[in-house]
């Protein structure tokens, strides 16, 4: 889905007055903001990941974190976070439920798409039944629970999203 989207600085990541359409971002490499939110369960032995749609532009198909949007114009990272998670996991959570970790710095190439992004990465932790997960079905193909160890298979097999420094965060969290 295409959406109006802030142009950040490429070294403040401080928005510059324009905004454009997230297509339009991809194409040229304009930098703009992101959340990421790793979901962990609460004893700390699993994140929930997500198997993207095949229909998306940027790594069809592959796992990734739990939740991932952009920033719509005007919009902070709380309201984006929140929203994400309503629209392609069907979870609710009040602001308080999600922990900022920090702002990350993050450039992705590949299939004609440019992206150029200052993430702000959340966690939230919280035991979630996939039973109870409404599925964004044009975003998300499955999820599932996994361990650090399956995590890591996953990241040497090369069916992983390369979110470098989310997977360094979650090596961090996970017992």
């Amino acid at each position: 889905m295409d959406e109006l989207i802030d142009v950040l600085d490429e070294k403040t990541g401080e928005k510059t007055g324009k905004v454009i359409l997230k297509s339009v971002a991809h194409r040229n490499g304009n930098w703009h903001a992101a959340i990421h939110i790793l979901i962990v369960n609460k004893d700390k032995s699993k994140t929930l990941l997500q198997k993207r749609s095949d229909c998306k532009d940027l790594y069809p198909s592959t796992w990734d974190i739990a939740v991932g949007g952009h920033i719509g114009s005007g919009e902070n990272d709380i309201d984006s976070a929140k929203r994400e998670l309503e629209e392609e996991l069907g979870i609710k959570v009040d602001d308080k439920d999600l922990c900022r970790l920090e702002i990350v710095k993050e450039q992705l190439n590949s299939g004609g798409v440019v992206s150029n992004e200052f993430v702000s990465v959340f966690v939230v932790y919280a035991d979630i039944d996939i039973a109870d997960i409404k599925l964004q079905v044009d975003e998300v193909a499955e999820v599932k629970w996994c361990t650090y160890d399956e995590l890591k298979k996953l990241m040497d097999s090369g069916k992983l999203f390369p979110h470098v420094r989310e997977y360094e965060i979650l090596k961090e969290i996970l017992n």
